[in-house]
C-alpha cells in the first residue's frame, strides 16, 4: 500500500498494476480517469492509460492503472541531486518537454478557449480574492498583500492571456515519474485537493502547470542546506527551454502572466503549509517576499 501525502490510497498488484481508490469522492467525471483517458485517445504516451474503474452512480470510486515499476519520483531525484551536489538541468529540460507534450495533446483531445480583457480580469480578481482569504487566514502575509496585489493588478493589464484548456491543476515534482529508460510520466491528474470539482475541470492557462512545476524546483532547493539558488535558478530556466522546444513557445514570453501564476500558488501553499506542516511554512514565504519584491 503506497500513502505518499496523497488524496488517494493505492495498492499495488504484483509490481504490474496500481489500483488508487479516492479518498474524496463527488458525482461527476474525476480528472484522474477523465484526462488520462482523453490523453490516451490523443496518443499521448506520457501517461498511464486506466485499464479498469470503478463507479458508484456518477462517482468515480477508484481506478486501475499501470504501475511503471523501477520509476523513480521527480521529488525524490531532485533531493538526491542536491544531497549529491549534481546539476538537475537536462532531468528538469526533458521534463518541460514532457509536459508540454502533455498540454498539446490535451488541447488536441478536449475544447479550448481564448480569453478576453474582461475573463481575463475576472481571474486575476479571484486571485486577488484568494490573497485576501489567506492574509486573514495566515497574518505572516500581511505585510505582504500590497506587493502581491501590484503583481496581480500588472497581469490584469494585459489585453488578454491567451487560451485556456484542461490542464494537470496540481502539477509538481511528486506527481512525476522517471522511467529506467529516462523518460518522463506524469501522474496524479485529480487537482488541487482543497478545490471543489467544478473547479478541478474548468478550463486554465497552461502557464499555471508551470507556475506549479518552477515553485517546487523552489521547495527542493529550499530542503538543501545552504539553499541552492543557482540549483534553482538553472532547473527553472532548464525546464522552460525544455517546454518551449515541444511547445513551441516558452512561458517566459509573459513574464507578468507567469509571475501572476506564480505568486497565486505561493499564496495556496502558504496556507497549505500554515494548516498541515507548519514547518514548512518558511519555504513558500520565501517566495512571497520576493515575488512582493518589484522587479
Amino acid at each position: 500500500v503506497l500513502d505518499a501525502e496523497q488524496s488517494n490510497s493505492s495498492l499495488v498488484y504484483g509490481d504490474s498494476f496500481i489500483l488508487k481508490i479516492f479518498r474524496r469522492v463527488s458525482p461527476g467525471a474525476n480528472p484522474d480517469l477523465e484526462l488520462p483517458l482523453a490523453l490516451a485517445g490523443a496518443g499521448c504516451a506520457r501517461v498511464p492509460e486506466p485499464v479498469a474503474w470503478f463507479e458508484s452512480g456518477a462517482a468515480t470510486l477508484g481506478v486501475l492503472q499501470p504501475y511503471l515499476r523501477d520509476s523513480r519520483d521527480g521529488w525524490r531525484l531532485a533531493l538526491d541531486a542536491l544531497a549529491d551536489g549534481r546539476d538537475f538541468a537536462a532531468e528538469a529540460r526533458a521534463l518541460g518537454r514532457a509536459t508540454a507534450e502533455v498540454h498539446l495533446a490535451l488541447a488536441e483531445a478536449l475544447p479550448t478557449r481564448r480569453l478576453g480583457r474582461d475573463e481575463t480580469e475576472r481571474l486575476v480578481a479571484a486571485m486577488d480574492r484568494r490573497l485576501h482569504t489567506a492574509a486573514q487566514a495566515v497574518p505572516a502575509l500581511l505585510p505582504f498583500v500590497p506587493g502581491l496585489r501590484a503583481v496581480f493588478a500588472a497581469a490584469s493589464g494585459t489585453a488578454g492571456a491567451g487560451v485556456v484548456q484542461r490542464i494537470h491543476g496540481d502539477l509538481h515534482l511528486g506527481q512525476t515519474l522517471r522511467g529506467a529508460d529516462g523518460g518522463w510520466a506524469v501522474i496524479d491528474f485529480e487537482g488541487e485537493p482543497a478545490k471543489s470539482l467544478d473547479e478541478r475541470r474548468s478550463p486554465q492557462h497552461p502557464v499555471r502547470d508551470v507556475a506549479g512545476m518552477l515553485r517546487s524546483f523552489d521547495y527542493a532547493a529550499r530542503t538543501h542546506r545552504p539553499w541552492n539558488a543557482e540549483w534553482a535558478a538553472g532547473s527553472r530556466a532548464a525546464y522552460c527551454a525544455g517546454y518551449a522546444e515541444a511547445a513551441g513557445e516558452d512561458p517566459r514570453t509573459d513574464p507578468v502572466l507567469l509571475r501572476a501564476y506564480e505568486t497565486d500558488k505561493a499564496v495556496y501553499e502558504v496556507v497549505y503549509e500554515a494548516r498541515h506542516r507548519p514547518d514548512w511554512l518558511p519555504v513558500p514565504m520565501s517566495a512571497i517576499e520576493r515575488l512582493a519584491t518589484p522587479e
